[in-house]
């Protein structure tokens, strides 16, 4: 206990439960034992949230027991031998709670009201907290930072608050990643927040609010409620605010315009009040990225309250226009037994997308039960056009002229519902839900082909091919998924920390694909004809049940899962014109392993594994050829069956409980049974030429395993930080091509040294990274391709007075190994920022990119027996004006 007052390190707290206990053991002195009871309660706010957390202190005649509510603010204790307790509740930021309970007669089990914390008003000892408090701690599936340990600036974000992270990044695009997993949802206080976006908010949230940033392996809501975990997790970000600041309202309108026809027109506001949530955003702006040129336009309202005591329901609507200008150029390698095909293509498009997409919630959560229902749509429509002119060389002599004009129309819509209730007896609890969604994806395609056709032996023209095609495609996919799991505790251990308990669950889920394809040529009357043998209409279906039993124990240290499931699939599909029908049943048996053991406070080890069925996709079932590309033909094979995959993840923390150095090991691998591979087949067409088919095929031998490693040490009282960090991996690909079979090793290694130092007025930091990629085929034609880059950045941040910012970017990047021949760009970023106003609530920017005009985007992408080289067009110099105009508002000061 004296440990549990240092690190809270208030005075008042530790006089508070000196005074308790010594009050409380005199008192008890003759107490008699009694049989043995339970008690269960749960923490709330003063808006009836619930405080996840809080340390629980119970003493009962001799004996202090201790635990921490969980994420709905609920405790328990078991082995209760005296018929009078009494409890002493803290929690950072809410004055201690103190009560004395009496057993009625005959009573085992005592089931408490809610407890309600109210605020620490005394400003003073929360300073004295936050400064004694530890920059990192480990708990079970959660990492939480001390957002005290780390500089900001006045106006920073919650983003420039998660970049000195050890472990973390964020993105250029404000896209925010952990040991190479994204961030995919976000929090505030264990609350959902707004759309629960990530990249939206902690550009908007102010960093000086943050009390606690905790990072979280997250199962759901439906497992966190009941306690039974199934899947993988998914990384949450939970921001704890400091007391008093959990409501406020935020936002903000900026105006910008530059050079090369840059104007960007942006606006949102949030009001925050506890559980109320309203927000509104716009936005209009031309950008350039990787994906070529693009002009945006969207707009959302979301809306979030409590309905009544625990039931909470929200809505969101989000609409966004796009339209992308793309030139792209593109170098593939493909091999074969024959020898290698070189295409060379340059490609340009031009697209427009409007997406509509609504979303409806409702959620209640109460001590014994939780309820989520939602409904959701989506509507999608685009337009595309575009044409590509390619060079084939080596095995293959073709030239290839493609026009396309489509339009697309993918209308979605999807609901489910989730119940669980906790019993009576603690620890029994069960939980059902069903998942329904539908879908029509529609697609309308005019194709225009001109093939220039030459002579295999001296490579002289022999003639020109044009077909002039309409596709028509149409596919409807519905899923049915329904799950059901039941926990039973076992006997109660005399440790109240302890939980043992056997979980059972169930899974279902259906998939029913159908799918239409029609080819249309104009005949010598001019009119449209179907072409049968290029059209079809096939239909699939998915069926997969999975059984599972596992035994699950909890306590302080040491937290695991382990059973096993069954998996039995079947695998249906039938298409006009063939009377047979494919029906594959498959039965897959693998281990349940999710292990979790606090070495100490500051180190933890995890290991998770996982077995996980795929169906083959449609195109790769449907037995009709598709010819959108004449130089690649792609043919289904319906006598596919599905994959499954074996993964597992072992993971190491450990973080200096004073210096806050931390660091993070993981390692991962995975095998596929039956991987759905492609067979690449050269056959003659009409002319003797050749010409490429794409079938595919179920093999056994991919498989990949990688390491990760992340190491952060903060010095000189955390104004300096050094980290290093790096990944290795291997990977095992296996294809076909003419029937034989080709292995493709692939490693890839990456590796980081980044260096920063925070000061008052000046923020300086620096990296060095390196990565190296190989490929090595089985097949002798392409038996080695490496590919090796190195990139130096150094990023600088300068305060100038009370009111003005200098910002400098250099970044040195060095590529090697690359088909596309590039140049090796250095890349110099300038900025200068100007605050304005009483309030310094406006600001005026100046950016300057790409000042040498160096930029370029080049990507390698491996496929099966092919690598892909693409270079994409991209504006990279261009000067930018912008003003923005800041207004928030939180607990009652503004800012």
């Amino acid at each position: 206990m004296v440990d549990f007052l240092k690190f809270h390190g208030n005075l008042a707290h530790l006089k508070c439960i000196i005074l308790f206990n010594v009050f409380w053991f005199a008192c008890s002195l003759s107490a008699e034992a009694q049989v043995q009871r339970k008690v269960t309660g749960s923490v709330i706010d003063s808006l009836k949230d619930a405080v996840p957390g809080a340390d629980v202190f119970m003493i009962a005649d001799k004996d202090t027991l201790n635990t921490i509510t969980d994420s709905r603010g609920r405790f328990a204790f078991a082995g209760v031998k005296t018929d009078n307790i009494s409890l002493l509740i803290m929690r950072v930021g809410f004055k201690p709670y103190t009560m004395s309970y009496v057993y009625q007669a005959d009573q085992l089990n005592l089931v408490l009201y809610p407890i309600m914390l109210h605020l620490e008003s005394n400003l003073l000892d929360e300073v004295v907290i936050k400064g004694r408090d530890k920059p990192m701690k480990i708990k079970r599936d959660t990492i939480e930072f001390n957002a005290s340990f780390y500089q900001i600036s006045e106006n920073d974000r919650v983003e420039d608050l998660l970049r000195q992270l050890p472990g973390v990044e964020v993105d250029a695009n404000g896209n925010a990643f952990t040991m190479g997993k994204p961030l995919v949802k976000l929090r505030v206080n264990g609350e959902d927040f707004f759309t629960n976006n990530v990249k939206d908010f902690i550009r908007q949230l102010p960093a000086n609010i943050i009390d606690k940033l905790q990072i979280i392996n997250d199962y759901g809501d439906e497992a966190n409620f009941t306690g039974m975990r199934t899947g993988d997790s998914q990384k949450m970000l939970n921001l704890v605010t400091k007391a008093g600041q959990n409501n406020g309202t935020f936002g903000n309108a900026s105006v910008s315009g530059g050079t090369d026809h840059r104007y960007g027109l942006q606006g949102n506001g949030n009001y925050w009040e506890g559980s109320k949530q309203i927000g509104v955003s716009s936005n209009s702006s031309n950008t350039s990225n990787d994906a070529g040129i693009n002009t945006n336009a969207g707009a959302g309202l979301n809306y979030r309250d409590k309905l009544s005591n625990g039931v909470t329901a929200s809505a969101v609507y989000n609409y966004a226009y796009i339209k992308n200008l793309s030139n792209q150029l593109n170098s593939i390698e493909t091999i074969s037994r024959g020898g290698t095909i070189f295409n060379k293509s340059e490609s340009k498009s031009r697209s427009t997308d409007n997406n509509n997409t609504i979303n409806f919630n409702i959620q209640s959560i109460a001590d014994k039960s939780y309820f989520q229902a939602s409904l959701g749509g989506s509507m999608v429509k685009r337009g595309r056009a575009a044409e590509t002119d390619s060079r084939q060389t080596g095995l293959i002599r073709q030239d290839l002229f493609n026009q396309t004009v489509s339009n697309v129309e993918t209308p979605n819509l999807n609901g489910n519902f989730v119940w669980a209730r906790s019993m009576e007896k603690p620890g029994r609890s069960m939980s059902g839900g069903v998942t329904l969604s539908t879908g029509i994806n529609q697609v309308e395609e005019e194709l225009g082909n001109k093939i220039s056709y030459y002579n295999r032996n001296n490579n002289t023209p022999l003639k020109d091919s044009v077909i002039n095609r309409l596709v028509e495609t149409e596919n409807r996919s519905n899923t049915v998924t329904a799950d059901f799991r039941y926990s039973e505790p076992l006997r109660a251990s005399q440790d109240s920390a302890v939980k043992k308990n056997i979980d059972f669950a169930y899974f279902f889920s259906f998939n029913k694909n159908r799918n239409s394809l029609y080819t249309r040529v104009n005949n010598s009357a001019g009119a449209n004809t179907v072409v049968d043998s290029l059209s079809s209409l096939y239909s699939s279906s998915f069926l997969l049940h999975r059984f599972a039993v596992s035994y699950r124990y909890q306590s302080k240290r040491l937290n695991y899962n382990l059973g096993f499931t069954a998996q039995p699939s079947q695998l249906t599909g039938e298409y006009d014109g063939n009377e047979s029908k494919i029906d594959h049943l498959e039965l897959n048996v693998s281990p349940i392993v999710n292990l979790s053991y606090a070495v100490s406070d500051w180190d933890n080890i995890a290991f998770v594994y996982s077995g996980t069925s795929t169906a083959p996709d449609f195109y790769q079932l449907q037995p009709v050829p598709n010819i959108t590309n004449l130089q690649n033909v792609i043919i289904g094979n319906p006598n596919l069956r599905s994959s499954f995959t074996h993964s597992g993840t072992l993971s190491f923390q450990h973080t200096e409980e004073n210096s806050g150095a931390t660091l993070m090991l993981g390692l991962n691998g995975s095998v596929v049974e039956d991987q759905v591979v492609s067979n690449v087949l050269l056959v003659k067409d009409t002319l003797n030429s050749l010409k490429q088919q794409t079938h595919f095929e179920n093999a056994n031998g991919t498989y990949q395993f990688g390491s990760s490693y992340s190491y952060s040490v903060p010095f000189a009282k955390n104004k300096f930080n050094a980290e290093i960090r790096g990944t290795w991996d291997y990977i095992n690909m296996v294809s076909f091509a003419n029937d034989i079979l080709n292995t493709n090793r692939n490693i890839n290694y990456s590796q980081t040294l980044k260096l920063r130092m925070n000061q008052r007025r000046l923020t300086l930091s620096g990296s060095a990274m390196y990565n190296y990629s190989s490929n090595r085929y089985s097949i002798a034609q392409l038996s080695l391709r490496n590919v090796e880059t190195w990139q130096f950045n150094v990023n600088e941040r300068t305060n100038v007075g009370k009111s003005w910012v200098v910002i400098a970017d250099v970044s040195k990047r060095i590529n090697s190994g690359y088909e596309i021949k590039v140049a090796n760009p250095l890349l110099i970023n300038f900025s200068v920022e100007k605050t304005m106003f009483k309030n310094r609530q406006g600001t005026m920017m100046l950016q300057g990119y790409d000042l040498l005009n160096q930029g370029n985007n080049l990507v390698r992408s491996i496929s099966d027996n092919s690598i892909t080289d693409s270079q994409y067009n991209q504006i990279t110099r261009y000067f930018l004006l912008t003003f923005t105009y800041r207004l928030q508002k939180f607990g009652g000061k503004g800012s």
